[in-house]
């Protein structure tokens, strides 16, 4: 059986303590006293009650610094506090909410409106302590989510033919809508890609997971970019056009003995290419984002690594990262930094520059890049 709200009073007046304690344990609830401030406090942290009766004008220690101690120490948890005085003054009235009072009775307290602001209070305790226990699960939840979404990140293939890849993905909050894989094909030759799902969050994240798992069947029955790519966007139409989510993607594959890479562009940021001649942004690539229509066609590109070329691709929690000004990373830095920094892989140049361009700054969405490069000569 659940035990009945304990209450605490603290009240200095033996005939007003007295009486609220009578009127309350007659109401069913549990009563415990402290007669001065000091006392209260230590009440209050030892038996965590769940609603303190708090006068204002008390020995040792006032009742506005009883409250003011209790709502700033973080270990405790949450306490409705009502603070009873006899003073009538507005002003007094305010400053005991502004130490943090949920509400307030005057003196001498009416037993009427005693039981109606204690059972009013209660319900607020109970409403925060479930909202409290529901959002630690789900914090756990997420946490779980989280680790589970890692395993999508695939093993990079092994250096061949002086061709290297990297890839990062970080998730704005626990888990996201953001992802790259990279899939070794029987000819040898590597599909790989960097998606964006509409969206943060848990809906982003499930659609991802489709998404990547759609791909993958797919490159196992062809490696045609513009069919896989048709067979993606089917997929994606019927799962989540209806709710307003789509996907943008680039998806290349590339031949490292050949250095020869094809690559498709369905609504994504654009590549750049860093080379001996400069950076230099792949526009030409058209081609509609995912889930948008029913039915669409892909181009395909085709371009050469050459000794010393990198191949970048990006989601726009690169371009569009924000510092605690609320000021974007931006394409034109990006490629500044691309002209200047000599740090391989260049995407961990571009990290390290994103994260110290947002400073204090929450992520306010998930990056992702992924990156191929062939060898100097």
């Amino acid at each position: 059986m659940r035990d009945q709200p304990l209450i605490l009073i603290v009240e200095d007046n033996p005939a007003s303590l007295e009486i609220m304690q009578v009127r309350l344990e007659a109401s069913g609830y549990r009563v415990i006293t402290a007669t001065d401030g000091v006392a209260g406090l230590e009440a209050a942290q030892s038996s965590l009650p769940d609603l303190i009766l708090l006068d204002l004008m008390m020995p040792k220690m006032d009742g506005l610094e009883v409250c003011r101690r209790i709502k700033s120490n973080e270990r405790l948890p949450f306490m409705p506090i009502i603070m009873v005085t006899a003073k009538t003054d507005t002003k007094d009235v305010i400053a005991g909410l502004e130490a943090g009072g949920d509400e307030y009775l005057t003196k001498p307290v009416d037993h009427g409106s005693l039981v109606a602001r204690v059972k009013s209070m209660l319900r607020i305790k109970e409403l925060h302590d479930t909202v409290l226990e529901q959002s630690t699960q789900l914090e756990n939840q997420l946490k779980t989510a989280s680790k589970i979404q890692t395993l999508f990140w695939p093993d990079l293939p092994e250096p061949t033919g002086g061709i290297h890849s990297w890839a990062v993905s970080q998730p704005a909050a626990y888990v996201g809508g953001d992802f790259y894989d990279a899939i070794t094909l029987p000819d040898k030759s590597v599909l790989a890609y960097v998606a964006d799902v509409s969206g943060k969050g848990v809906p982003a994240a499930l659609i991802m997971a489709a998404v990547s798992t759609k791909v993958r069947a797919e490159a196992s029955l062809q490696q045609n970019l513009n069919l896989i790519l048709q067979a993606v966007n089917g997929a994606a139409y019927e799962l989540a056009s209806a709710e307003g989510y789509f996907t943008t993607m680039l998806l290349l594959r590339y031949w490292p003995e050949m250095r020869k890479v094809e690559i498709v562009r369905a609504g994504h940021l654009h590549p750049l290419l860093v080379s001996t001649a400069g950076t230099r942004e792949l526009s030409d690539l058209k081609g509609v984002s995912l889930g948008v229509l029913e039915e669409v066609e892909y181009e395909i590109a085709e371009l050469a690594l050459n000794p010393g070329d990198y191949l970048l691709l990006f989601s726009d929690g690169v371009t569009e990262a924000e510092n605690e000004r609320v000021e974007q990373f931006g394409y034109r830095r990006l490629i500044d930094h691309l002209s200047t920094s000599t740090l391989q892989p260049r995407g961990l140049g571009i990290l390290e520059a994103v994260q110290k361009w947002r400073g204090k700054a929450l992520a306010n969405d998930d990056l992702t890049i992924f990156e191929v490069w062939c060898e100097p000569e």
